[in-house]
């Protein structure tokens, strides 16, 4: 859900003024010396935020140096509204487009971006209500609607669909493994060794190997980190070794039952793809990319090999079977070939025609767990349940509240007791962006859902 509305912000540059909207000119900011300072201001942050979304965090600092000097300018808040959309905490924009509604409720888009900010802060209610104000409006407008606000009515059906699952109470608690793993930047991803204790993950932390910076996210390359639990809670996370790790992006993709198989991701070159590393003595090897049934010149993001070792089950966007976006699927392993055989899509009862994303296979080989924008989503990724029964999946059941969130929800994994969770999402009061969540689940939040077709 992240970047969506990024080139919006520099649209917000002159706005009409009813009575309660505060222009920075002379009339309304008297002193000189503080107006050139607004306005020089709004000018940096308007040319941090055409940087893309790694500047928004200093495009916001500039906004808020004018903010302090005049807050009641209803483009500044629309500006400040939409960093903080694109930004690392989302759910901050709200009260930004609400102040710039309640100043100018005129201004294009503005009671979608309210809705959009309720939705975020799982206030469904405002959130439909703002919603079908800006419908309201868009009909009476000439002219093709702004495509950024394409999502509408997709929207609103998370909302409703938020609704009702908030009104059930799995019974399941959500708890963050807090600043000890979690940092200020991108965390996600956690596999749990053979022990039950240590957990690898991922992140983009300034302790990467070789310590450089995409210059494309000016973000830290993904590294994939271990971690240990002890009785005072975990121990500082350090980087897996070369070759594990290298100078591009290396994430954790699955963890074998036994601790001695690991999937991991690259994009060394192209969109990404799986590769596989094998311990022995305590030693993990060069990681071998997977072959042509799995990896394609498509993306491959995220896999699971099951128990036996007898399936995987993985995540593309190749065209083939594919039902929109990135599909689930899985392949056999052939003793012949000594390879994985020829993938079969997984059909619509887990597959959408939106993406899905985050594959993990319970150990019984027949329920899966994985995230999805589509089904009845109440917002970004959610996290469903499927189980293989009779030869078919079971309609994929929504794994509900407080497991799913507005925000993006990946991931999920369960531990060997089969009611401990991890996943990462997006949340208030996080550390950063994704954070790396526990969940503990009750018999209701484990019900593997209905029969499919």
């Amino acid at each position: 859900m992240k970047n969506l509305f990024l080139p919006a912000i520099l649209a917000f540059v002159a706005l009409g003024s009813t009575a309660q909207n505060v222009p920075f000119d002379k009339e309304h900011v008297s002193d000189p010396a503080k107006l050139k300072r607004a306005q020089d201001a709004i000018k940096q942050g308007d040319k941090l935020a055409s940087g893309g979304a790694h500047a928004l965090g200093l495009a916001l600092v500039s906004y808020e140096e004018a903010y302090a000097i005049n807050p009641d300018n209803a483009a500044l808040n629309m500006k400040m509204g939409l960093a903080h959309l694109n930004g690392a905490q989302r759910h901050l924009c709200l009260p930004y487009f609400q102040t710039a509604a309640d100043l100018d409720p005129n201004i294009e888009g503005v009671h979608f971006f309210v809705g959009f900010a309720h939705h975020l802060n799982a206030n469904w209610d405002k959130a439909l209500a703002a919603f079908e104000q800006h419908k309201k409006l868009q009909a009476s407008m000439v002219g093709e609607p702004d495509p950024r606000m394409a999502n509408l009515e997709k929207l609103m059906v998370e909302c409703r669909s938020g609704k009702a699952l908030s009104a059930t109470n799995t019974g399941a608690t959500v708890t963050a493994l807090g600043p000890a793993v979690n940092c200020e930047q991108t965390d996600y991803g956690v596999l749990i060794d053979n022990t039950g204790n240590g957990i690898l993950f991922t992140s983009r932390r300034s302790s990467t190997t070789g310590g450089k910076i995409n210059k494309a996210t000016n973000e830290y390359f993904e590294d994939i980190y271990a971690s240990t639990q002890t009785g005072t809670g975990y121990s500082v996370p350090v980087p897996l070794a070369v070759p594990v790790n290298s100078l591009g992006n290396d994430a954790s993709v699955c963890l074998s039952t036994d601790g001695n198989t690991m999937l991991i991701y690259r994009d060394v070159a192209g969109p990404g793809d799986i590769y596989r590393s094998d311990k022995t003595n305590g030693t993990w090897s060069t990681p071998t990319k997977l072959g042509a049934n799995v990896n394609t010149k498509f993306h491959e993001g995220s896999a699971w090999i099951t128990a036996d070792k007898q399936w995987i089950y993985f995540v593309s966007d190749r065209p083939d079977e594919n039902l929109g976006g990135q599909d689930i699927y899985r392949a056999r392993w052939d003793e012949t070939t000594n390879d994985w055989g020829i993938a079969e899509n997984l059909g619509p009862d887990v597959n959408s025609a939106f993406d899905e994303d985050g594959i993990y296979v319970a150990p019984d080989g027949n329920t899966i767990y994985f995230s999805s924008k589509g089904h009845n989503t109440i917002g970004g990724y959610d996290v469903f349940v499927s189980r293989f029964e009779n030869g078919f999946w079971t309609k994929a059941k929504n794994m509900g509240v407080p497991v799913n969130s507005p925000d993006d929800d990946l991931y999920f994994v369960l531990a060997a007791n089969g009611t401990t969770g991890y996943f990462s999402s997006v949340r208030p009061g996080g550390e950063g962006q994704d954070d790396i969540y526990r969940v503990d689940l009750s018999p209701a939040a484990q019900d593997t859902g209905e029969k499919g077709k």
